[in-house]
Order: C-alpha cells, then structure tokens, then sequence
C-alpha cells in the first residue's frame, strides 16, 4: 500500500476505534479492494466503525473517505479490474447497509443520537489527462489529524455516501436526472 501506514499500524490503530472520540479515516488506496490482506484490515475497521455507532454512549465524530469507484487501472488485465471493481461494489453496498442500520445521516427511520455523528465522503479520481489532484493520504486520525488529511477532507466535490442509494431504483434514483429535473418546472 502506498500509504504512509504500516499493515501493523493499522491494526493497532483499530483498537482505538471504539472509544476515540474523534475518528477521520482516508481510505482512497486501491489495496483496499485488490489485496487481500488489506481488505481483511478493512472489513474488520467497518465492523468496528458498525459496532461503534450501535451501542454507543456520549458524543463522537466518524469522517470516512472512501473512492467513488475503483481507478481504471489496477495494473495487469482487465479481469483484475473486473475483480477490482465487484470488491469495491461489495464494499460499499456493505457500508451503506451499516450507515442505514446505525441511523446515519441521510438515513429513513431512526437517526443518531444527538452528538453522535457517521458520515462518508466518496472522492471521484481525477480521469485520463486532468491534473493530478495533491496526494491524499491514507490513514487513520483520532483528534488533530495533519493538514492533509483535513484539506483532503474538506476537498469540495467530494460525494457523501447516501445510505439508501441502492435501495431506489428506476427512474426515482436520486441522481437520476430525470428524476431530479421533475422538480424544475
């Protein structure tokens, strides 16, 4: 990974989880979704993040930065970009069960308690011939997290992860835009 931490790290970092008061996680780097071991470190930080907002008590703050959709270039075939992209989709279908279930923001039914805050904002990869956008780190900050990773952050375009975008088919989708321009008239 080419992130500044280390798989051991990580795990460490894991154990915070469930007490920090302040969470901000980047994970923007495609071994998220291709490696293996990574994605064990991964689905074990969504149970963790999942758990966290169940049976919490007291104020916190979850910020989560996940990619949009896989880069088009996982390196090797397009098998592997194949694969890349169902990991990532499972990924995020996953996620956004557990933001719907916990009553995150966007969320039908019960919400949060108040103080108690989940959210998560995809990033879209610049394509083919834009300018490189300034590195963004992966990483996992509990309070005062580096100027990076809050400018990363508050990086305007950023999309937020709707709890129940896969749940509304058809032309009713949110981002439909038919169905967004029904209200223009």
């Amino acid at each position: 990974m080419s992130g500044s931490l280390t798989l051991a790290a990580w795990e460490q970092a894991l154990e915070r989880v469930t007490s920090a008061p302040n969470v901000l996680v980047i994970q923007v780097d495609p071994a998220w979704f291709t490696d293996p071991t990574w994605a064990a470190v991964r689905d074990q930080l969504d149970l963790l993040l999942f758990r966290r907002t169940l049976g919490a008590s007291g104020p916190f703050a979850l910020r989560r930065m996940m990619l949009y959709d896989p880069p088009s270039n996982v390196g090797g075939d397009a098998t592997r970009y194949q694969l890349a992209a169902a990991e990532h989709g499972e990924w995020i279908r996953r996620v956004r069960r557990q933001l719907a279930a916990c009553g995150a923001a966007g969320s039908a039914g019960k919400a949060m308690p108040a103080g108690q805050d989940y959210e998560i904002r995809q990033l879209i990869l610049d394509r083919v011939g834009a300018a490189p956008p300034p590195p963004i780190p992966d990483g996992i900050w509990f309070g005062n997290a580096p100027a990076s990773a809050t400018t990363a952050w508050e990086t305007p375009g950023l999309i937020p992860l709707d709890p129940h975008e896969d749940q509304i088919i058809g032309p009713h989708r949110d981002r439909n835009p038919l169905w967004q321009g029904a209200f223009l008239d």
